[in-house]
């Protein structure tokens, strides 16, 4: 079923929560591995970057389908539960969603050079009509301009925040599969259907 029911995620809102969770952790593993084992004169190197660049871009798309799908579908009803954990679900999904376009915009906001996405150049937002206008706007040089993007892409979010808020979300999965024993895990996962 492509839509969801009354009782679990149909499989375009099942392979969209996936997809973006893969892309995160491609993302991750990919910058990490250029972190702590490449120089920056490896052959490796460059290409490692690109990758997390494009992955990350994807998740901005991934994330904007997701969220566009999810706005015009209606979510399956929770099981039975008390309704703080209820509320704290809503929650968590919503700041997770702001992570999900935080992260990418954050990163392209806070690089200094183009990326290849795909098919496609992605300009460098600080030689970009935008990122040239608000630098006039503000009266930041480049310099001044990048430092709280990438404290907040490398430092806060993606290097605490954003895994504190994902070990949550695993967490309450695992804790209704294994301890409540009800649905919530299973149906966001593949080939569970009403």
């Amino acid at each position: 079923m492509l839509k969801n029911t009354a009782t679990s995620y149909g499989s375009v809102a099942k392979w969209l929560h996936w997809l973006v969770a893969l892309c995160f952790l491609i993302a991750y593993v990919v910058i990490y591995y250029k972190i702590w084992f490449l120089e920056r004169g490896d052959a490796l190197y460059r290409p490692s970057f690109q990758i997390h660049v494009t992955v990350g871009m994807s998740v901005l798309v991934w994330a904007s389908l997701r969220l566009w799908w999810r706005l015009t579908n209606p979510q399956p009803k929770h099981p039975p539960m008390p309704n703080w954990q209820i509320q704290s679900s809503h929650w968590m999904h919503w700041i997770l969603y702001f992570f999900m376009f935080a992260m990418p915009i954050s990163g392209w906001l806070g690089y200094g050079g183009s990326a290849n996405f795909i098919l496609f150049e992605v300009p460098s937002f600080r030689n970009s009509i935008i990122g040239q206008s608000l630098l006039e706007l503000t009266g930041q040089t480049w310099k001044e301009w990048e430092v709280p993007w990438d404290y907040f892409h490398k430092k806060i979010s993606g290097a605490w925040i954003l895994w504190i808020f994902i070990v949550i979300h695993a967490g309450a999965a695992f804790y209704h599969h294994f301890v409540q024993k009800d649905e919530v895990l299973k149906r966001m996962l593949p080939g569970k259907s009403e």
